[in-house]
């Protein structure tokens, strides 16, 4: 999603002269009062530059490893789950996959606990711990 040429000009480093950065105010032009209904009006916060983290390439690997411990956790536990559901409709048929239907909801907590793990990992590299 682009936020239009000021993010273009923050992001080049290009500055607008000293007129034009005098003549506009937050409330508009010089000499043209507030709005009359600043609610209908809200302000955006400004646009800086990105801010880059230089991460350590220990850290680095270390979550690309954990990223990858989770993946594989993952595939499996959903190669196990669907060899259970192969197996219960082969032998078993339709009531076979009562099993496979109770092995669903350990890999969606499994799943939740990989989001939020991998999340507060990559919030801990981009703050620098």
């Amino acid at each position: 999603m682009s936020r239009g040429p000021r993010s273009v000009r923050l992001l080049t480093g290009h500055r607008r002269p000293a007129s034009a950065r005098t003549a506009c105010r937050p409330g508009g032009p010089v000499g043209v009062g507030p709005p009359m209904w600043p609610a209908l009006y809200p302000q955006g916060r400004a646009v800086g530059h990105a801010r880059v983290v230089a991460v350590p390439p220990a850290q680095l690997r270390s979550y690309r490893r954990r990223v990858w411990a989770w993946r594989l956790l993952l595939a499996g536990w959903v190669g196990l789950t669907a060899l259970a559901a192969w197996v219960g409709l082969r032998w078993i048929g339709l009531a076979g996959l009562g099993c496979p239907l109770l092995m669903a909801s350990p890999l969606l907590g499994m799943w939740w606990c990989s989001i939020v793990d991998l999340r507060e990992q990559e919030s801990e590299l981009r703050r620098g711990r």
